[in-house]
């Protein structure tokens, strides 16, 4: 998406800061991962969707999935938050990159319900989900997958946007159709993933 090592960082910290001030300035209170989350994906679409940031056009969509109720889409899919960047550069090329997110506060995580969660964010993309630790000092990332690891180490998340932007993280196949941006089509994607992982669970063997 954006090969300049300088670019690209100046860009990554830009979200990291945004992001690290609000979780941080949130975790002085009683506020839970729900409400931290949506405020999360809120301030990345404020902040960032439809800027240029040296000379790139930067794009945000973000979804938060729903927890409760019959038809409950974090269940089978493991997810808090659904995320999409679209990056075009002085060119008119075009790369975009979704990922999936599951958050948990620090002083409250239960790793043997998040390392579940994780297996099914990974039935869903492997390549594009990711944990966020929320903790007084801001948001810890670790790769859904080296979760059972338990000894893998975290990183910023001023990090996983450099690279999601280096494209190592973040997964080009997870984004909705048509028009970047609209809310229909993004809304169909997560629930076809949500059903397609629910039906794949059914089948496993019990």
């Amino acid at each position: 998406m954006i090969d300049d090592l300088e670019v690209r960082g100046e860009i990554s910290q830009a979200f990291g800061r945004a992001l690290d001030e609000l979780v941080r300035d949130r975790m002085k209170g009683l506020t839970e991962e729900p409400d931290i989350t949506s405020r999360i994906g809120q301030r990345l679409e404020d902040r960032f969707n439809d800027r240029v940031l040296r000379g790139y056009r930067v794009r945000v969509i973000t979804e938060t999935i729903n927890s409760h109720g019959r038809k409950s889409l974090e269940k089978p899919m493991g997810t808090d938050l659904y995320f999409a960047i679209s990056v075009e550069d002085d060119l008119g090329n075009t790369a975009t990159k979704g990922v999936l997110v599951q958050a948990k506060r620090q002083d409250k995580l239960n790793f043997r319900e998040l390392a579940e969660q994780c297996r099914r964010m990974n039935m869903v993309t492997k390549k594009g989900s990711v944990v966020w630790i929320y903790s007084p000092t801001g948001i810890d990332v670790i790769r859904s997958v080296d979760v059972p690891k338990r000894s893998s180490s975290s990183f910023g998340v001023d990090k996983l946007f450099d690279r999601v932007l280096e494209c190592e993280l973040g997964d080009r196949r997870k984004v909705p159709n048509g028009q970047f941006g609209d809310r229909g089509e993004l809304k169909a994607m997560i629930e076809t993933l949500g059903a397609k992982n629910a039906v794949w669970l059914d089948l496993e063997p019990k």
